[in-house]
């Protein structure tokens, strides 16, 4: 991956939508030159996907919650059935296996604390393994971004 390449992915996690022809003239390459590089760039799978981001708030969903998990076991089974379930639960935005005092760290959309509730009560806490869920409330959102410091 050579600064043409980086240009090129610094430019599609701006804005994606842009026809091969406008990449072209950004980065001063050809539109066929860009156009190979992207087709190599995603064949090496350094670009995964092409999304809209939504509004969440514009879409219903204006409560964002970061809860910390603790499972009852730490054996592969308990692992997997969590993991399972959620990749099952669309309200789970982000998961992450941290260090700590937690085993996993979720960020999770829901339309209001009522529906964050039912979640945490019938779905999350629910599950057989985990222990214990603690909830952090996003009051306000400071920085968002896709883009990787590249």
């Amino acid at each position: 991956m050579d600064r043409q390449d980086i240009e090129i992915l610094r430019i599609l996690q701006t804005d994606a939508t842009l026809s091969n022809q406008a990449l072209a003239e950004r980065t001063g390459l050809s539109a066929a030159t860009v156009w190979r590089r992207v087709q190599s760039l995603e064949a090496a799978g350094l670009v995964t996907a092409r999304v809209a981001l939504l509004d969440p708030a514009g879409v219903g969903l204006g409560t964002t919650v970061v809860t910390e998990v603790r499972l009852t076991r730490h054996n592969r089974e308990n692992r997997q059935a969590f993991e399972k379930m959620v990749l099952a639960s669309p309200e789970i935005q982000e998961c992450y296996a941290v260090s700590g005092s937690h085993d996993y760290q979720l960020l999770i959309r829901c339309a209001d604390i009522a529906a964050y509730e039912h979640f945490l009560m019938e779905v999350l806490l629910a599950s057989e393994v985990v222990a214990s869920a603690e909830t952090s409330f996003v009051l306000r959102q400071i920085k968002y971004t896709t883009a990787l410091p590249i």
